[in-house]
């Protein structure tokens, strides 16, 4: 250990000596992850919308390596690779959910079959009887009813 005298405070547990402490402006991590630099998902997004030439019809196109992967696995299922065809059927279904906005109407059936869908509604709230707010939320009903007289 270092002389008291020497220190403006004393070195132990979680007082380290002050020439050993990160300097004022100066990285603890000085040859860490550089400014600028690219996770793996934005790597995979440049590679995927890099432009590469191909050869279709006899004709020489610019395409994105995003639409080339789609054009050879739309190839593949249709040339009967079974391991393409989930893919496919996946990818589209996923694409057809997010670009379609009907949502509920497409489900159930869409206007015309609202008037079954109210019919149902109110049967359902007919059934069920919604109960009495309590007015004092603090209060138990069985505890607070009146005493009888002696």
């Amino acid at each position: 250990m270092a002389e008291a005298g020497k220190l403006p405070y004393p070195v132990g547990y979680a007082k380290p000596p002050s020439n050993t402490q990160f300097k004022l402006g100066q990285s603890g991590n000085p040859s860490g992850r550089p400014k600028g630099a690219k996770n793996f998902g934005t790597a995979i997004e440049d590679a995927l919308r890099a432009r590469v030439t191909v050869t279709e019809n006899g004709k020489r196109r610019r395409l994105s390596m995003r639409q080339v992967i789609a054009k050879r696995l739309v190839n593949r299922a249709a040339d009967g690779d079974l391991r393409a065809v989930p893919l496919l059927l996946n990818e589209a279904r996923a694409h057809e959910n997010l670009s379609s906005g009907g949502g509920a109407d497409e489900i159930f059936g869409g206007a015309e079959e609202q008037e079954v869908i109210d019919a149902i509604v109110q049967r359902i709230r007919r059934a069920s009887p919604v109960p009495e707010p309590n007015p004092d939320p603090l209060s138990d009903p069985e505890t607070d009813k009146p005493e009888a007289p002696e």
